[in-house]
């Protein structure tokens, strides 16, 4: 019976130990935070919404965005077109005509 009292006030130390620890793991987490959003606020000020995020647009916005990046792309695509559609001169450039 005395190994069985032995393990029980071993558990008990090792829980005590145990909620000490948390206990300390927890005020250095919140030390964490509160010197890191501390450094932030001292950086750039207090912020109202976090680094990042951005409002959502309105239908309106969308549209335009919308027709903004069409015309866009369609500028890109003609001047492409008209990149590769320049007008050869002989038609080969460079190589020797071979006599058949």
């Amino acid at each position: 019976m005395e190994h069985k009292r032995i393990l029980e006030l071993a558990l008990e130390a090792l829980e005590k130990q145990r909620t000490q620890v948390e206990a300390e793991v927890e005020a250095l987490r919140a030390e964490m935070r509160d010197s890191g959003r501390a450094t932030l606020e001292r950086k750039t000020g207090p912020t109202t919404r976090p680094k990042g995020k951005r409002r959502a647009k309105t239908p309106a916005e969308r549209k335009a965005q919308s027709k903004r990046m069409k015309a866009y792309w369609a500028a890109k695509k003609a001047a492409a077109t008209a990149k590769m559609k320049k007008p050869s001169q002989s038609g080969s450039k460079g190589r020797a005509k071979s006599a058949e």
